[in-house]
This record gives C-alpha cells, sequence and structure tokens, in this order.
C-alpha cells in the first residue's frame, strides 16, 4: 500500500494480549519538592489497568485510570504526593502496574521533601562569561566569569545565574560522582534564552540540570556528544533547552548524551543533529533536522514529542524513526514511545529485533521515499502496539526463505 495511510494488523499466529503491563516513570529523580508533587507513571496493557504507588515500600495510593497530569501535560496514572505533610528528608517512591493477568514493578526513584530548605545548597551564584571575574564574590553585582568555579561556590544543590554571553563551557568542571541534588544552570532572571550559549564537553560532574539556555557542540567530522558525565552513574536534566551542532546535521553523526550519562529531557527542541536526545525521558520537546534516528535504545520514555524533517546524509546509514536493535544480539526492551508524531521522515519507520516490554501508542509517522520500511524481525516478547499510523511506506513481519530470523511473536498486541 504504497503512498497510502497503512495501519498495523495483527498477525493470526500472534496472541491477542500482553504478558504483562508495559509501564515506565514519568518523573525525573532527585528533584526537591514542598508542597504537591504529581508523580506520574504511563503504563498500557490490553486489558483493565492500575498502578499502585508506594512510599518507602508502604502503599499510599491506587491510580485506577489515566488522567491528565497537570504538571507534565501527560494523560498517566497520577499520584498526587503531597510533601507538606512529611518532614524535611529523602522519601522512595515505587509502583507496581496491575493487570488482570500480570503486573509489573517499577524501580524506586529518589525524591527529596524540603519544605524547611535543609535539603542540600540553596547558594545562588552568578556568572558573566565576558566581563566576570573568578575572584570575585558571584553577586549580580559582582559576577564569576566561569562555571566551572560557580559549580564549586554553588555547592550541591544550588543555582547558577548566567547572564548574556556566548563563552560559556562546561568541559572538565569536576565535582564527582555521588551529588545528591540538582545543581541548576539557567539564564539569569530577564535574560532570554537566546542570548546564553553553553559549549558543551565532559562536563566530569553528576545531576547538573540546564533550564532555558542553548546548548551546542562544534563537531565536523566523525562522531560525538553534546554533554557526557562522569560514567554510568551520572545524570544530567535537560529542562527547556535548545541543542545543536555548528556544524549542521550533516557534518557529523552527533547525539546529546555521552559516555553512558543518563538523560532526561523536558520541553524545548533538538535540532540540526544527528540523533534525536536518546535518554531516560524525552518528554514535549521538539525535534528537527536529523541525519539520523530520532529514537533509538532501551529503557526509554518518548511522550508528547514532535519530529520534522529526518533525512541522512550520503555516508551514513539509513535512520529510522525507532530502531530497537540492540547491540551483541541482546534484547532492546523498556520502550514506550506514546502520543508522539514525526512528518517529513525520510527514513525507516519501526525497526528492529528482539524487542520486549514495549509499547507504541498514539503514534504517527508521516515518511518519504521509496526505499524505506517498517520492519520487525526475531523474536519479539510482550509488546503494545495501538494506534500506530504509518504512512508511505510497507509493514513487513520479516519472513526468510530459509527460516533465518524469522518474526516470531509472543504475548504481542496489534490494534487499530
Amino acid at each position: 500500500m504504497r503512498g497510502r495511510l497503512f495501519a498495523l494488523a495483527v498477525l493470526a499466529s500472534a496472541p491477542l494480549w500482553a504478558a504483562k503491563p508495559v509501564a515506565k516513570w514519568d518523573v525525573v529523580p532527585y528533584q526537591r519538592i514542598r508542597n504537591v508533587f504529581n508523580a506520574g507513571v504511563v503504563a498500557f496493557h490490553s486489558s483493565a489497568l492500575k498502578v499502585e504507588f508506594f512510599v518507602n515500600g508502604q502503599s499510599v495510593f491506587v491510580a485506577a485510570e489515566p488522567t491528565l497530569n497537570p504538571q507534565t501535560k501527560v494523560k498517566e496514572y497520577v499520584f498526587p504526593f503531597d510533601a507538606a505533610k512529611r518532614k524535611d528528608g529523602s522519601v522512595r517512591l515505587s509502583a507496581k502496574a496491575v493487570a488482570g493477568d500480570g503486573e509489573l514493578e517499577l524501580p524506586e526513584i529518589v525524591l527529596y521533601v524540603d519544605r524547611e530548605g535543609t535539603m542540600g545548597s540553596h547558594a545562588t551564584v552568578w556568572v558573566d562569561g565576558t566581563n566576570g571575574n573568578d575572584f570575585s564574590e558571584g553577586t549580580e553585582s559582582r559576577p564569576l566569569k566561569t562555571i566551572k568555579q560557580a559549580l564549586a561556590k554553588a555547592g550541591d544543590g544550588g543555582t547558577i545565574y548566567l547572564m548574556a554571553s556566548a563563552d560559556y563551557r562546561v568541559d572538565r568542571m569536576g565535582g564527582g560522582s555521588d551529588r545528591k541534588f540538582w545543581t541548576t544552570i539557567c539564564a539569569a532572571p530577564g535574560v532570554k534564552m537566546k542570548d546564553v550559549r553553553i559549549k558543551g564537553g565532559r562536563t566530569g560532574t553528576d545531576k547538573l540540570r540546564f533550564k532555558d539556555v542553548q546548548i551546542f557542540c562544534d563537531v565536523e567530522k566523525g562522531q560525538g556528544y553534546v554533554l557526557g558525565g562522569v560514567d554510568a552513574n551520572s545524570s544530567c536534566w535537560l529542562d527547556n533547552c535548545i541543542v545543536s551542532n555548528l556544524r549542521k546535521r550533516h557534518a557529523a553523526y552527533t547525539y546529546t548524551f555521552g559516555n553512558k550519562l543518563v538523560g532526561y529531557v523536558t520541553g524545548g527542541a533538538t535540532f540540526d543533529m544527528g540523533t534525536g536526545p536518546c535518554c531516560r525521558i524525552v518528554r514535549n520537546h521538539r525535534m528537527k533536522m536529523l541525519s539520523a534516528d530520532p529514537f533509538t535504545a532501551s529503557d526509554t520514555l518518548a511522550v508528547n514529542c514532535q519530529v520534522e524533517d529526518v533525512h541522512a546524509s550520503k555516508d551514513s546509514d539509513e535512520p529510522a524513526f525507532h530502531r530497537s536493535q540492540a547491540v551483541f544480539g541482546g534484547w532492546t526492551e523498556g520502550v514506550i514511545l506514546y502520543n508522539v508524531k514525526g512528518r517529513d521522515c525520510w527514513c525507516n519507520g519501526l525497526v528492529g529485533v528482539k524487542l520486549r516490554d514495549s509499547a507504541f501508542v498514539d503514534v504517527e509517522i508521516e515518511t518519504l521515499g521509496d526505499r524505506f520500511r517498517s520492519r520487525y524481525a526475531g523474536e519479539m516478547d510482550n509488546v503494545i502496539f495501538r494506534n500506530v499510523q504509518i504512512k508511505g511506506q510497507e509493514m513487513e513481519w520479516f519472513k526468510s526463505v530459509n527460516g533465518v530470523g524469522d518474526f516470531s511473536p509472543s504475548g504481542v498486541t496489534v490494534v487499530n
């Protein structure tokens, strides 16, 4: 059905139910909270579903159906956690998605009740990359010059205000991987995002939250990332930021998070890059002018995202809107694409092998180019396709001549 809308249809040999729920947290962990915090879980199953929430191991709330979360703008299972009723300190939130024929326990996440302001640093430090001085006090009238010096002065959890400048860098700042709280690096009050530009790098520290700023790399060939961390235990949160490569999308294979940095992306946009931000959560995000995959890898929630203009460079492999292809023959798992739309995509649609415990719900992809396909091969276990529409290409459930690599579904649900 080339050139027409193609809706996925279930294979007669595939079971019509999923073995257990598919669910993920829609919460950036390690946040400090004072009042009601609406913790959300995105969850799907082929039958009725509920999500039970726990605080420090005790069951406290059951969400019987999804509702619109006012914090995330996502329709999900919401727990209104009232921090005002608790003492300052860390809390462990956990959740369990329960359906009639299966359940899934989600991993614990840590939040900090901070009603009295006792958790971490609350210092504010000002930086002016053009006129500042690293021997100054770091006040608004006497700002520092570098983010590195401000990070040391702000402490674990402080806020760094950036005044208008194009000279900021975050490479090799130090700080280690044992920080508990997000340290926020943001545009100073009254300063516009377009006036704050940061060149990325391997930060050398954990739990940096960038907010309302532009972050870029400058990679002319080969491959490279915008931000890298300390190790696999370090994390970074981009909150309403713009990410790009100065050399444009076809200059090199570029990606947002490198060196095993665990990323969270809320709001903002990615443009003129190789891939979209492959990370733990990407929510309410826009991607434009990519040369490779908007979405890929395991353990990711992509929700309320828009993709526009995917076009490979002449030397790169054919991109895919979402690729589930783990290295060394392993599984790709724990993937949710929910309310995601793509247009002007010169790429394959949904492709991969060995996919499990994943869901594609309310996904619309408008693809261009005669050579592209959507295709799955090999094993697939506990996967939900619901309201998935692919325009302009065919969907192939792979079947070979010799039986090698044939699509082999178990617990796969395909609806609409």
